[in-house]
């Protein structure tokens, strides 16, 4: 699996799938499968996009794309957990979702993710569910 971190990259893929105005604190890993080494830079060939913004205190909120799910791996979850967690420092991660997209809150309670509240018609179709997943809770650090 290929990692791409150009920023400029980065941030214009996000921008497209989610319509994420970024900012400067903004930090993202595109995931590409192997096959596509040396190809040039193409959206569609993202299988998995994982980012980061909003650091407050010691919380920050999470993005997650996933355009490719058989690429989808425990590698991949634990690296997303382990940045916000111990490469940040932070004590929560927060996820926003619409709530018409339920395959997205079904995979975050399956990652361990608790709803903790909603808006009511601030998503894009539906309420704007809130997520948060306390370090102490994730499963998927690593046993120090």
């Amino acid at each position: 699996m290929i990692e791409a971190t150009d920023r400029r990259f980065v941030n214009e893929f996000f921008r497209s799938r989610l319509g994420i105005e970024l900012s400067d604190d903004f930090r993202g890993v595109l995931h590409v499968p192997d096959a596509y080494r040396g190809a040039s830079s193409s959206m569609d060939h993202v299988a998995i996009a994982v980012g980061y913004n909003g650091f407050v205190g010691k919380t920050c909120c999470m993005h997650v794309v996933i355009q490719k799910p058989e690429a989808m791996s425990p590698r991949i979850v634990r690296e997303a957990f382990e940045f916000p967690f111990n490469v940040c420092g932070c004590l929560a991660v927060l996820g926003f979702v619409d709530s018409a997209n339920t395959a997205a809150m079904d995979f975050d309670r399956r990652l361990g993710f608790k709803e903790i509240d909603r808006i009511e018609g601030a998503g894009l179709e539906g309420d704007l569910v809130i997520f948060r997943m306390l370090r102490a809770d994730c499963r998927w650090l690593r046993a120090h």
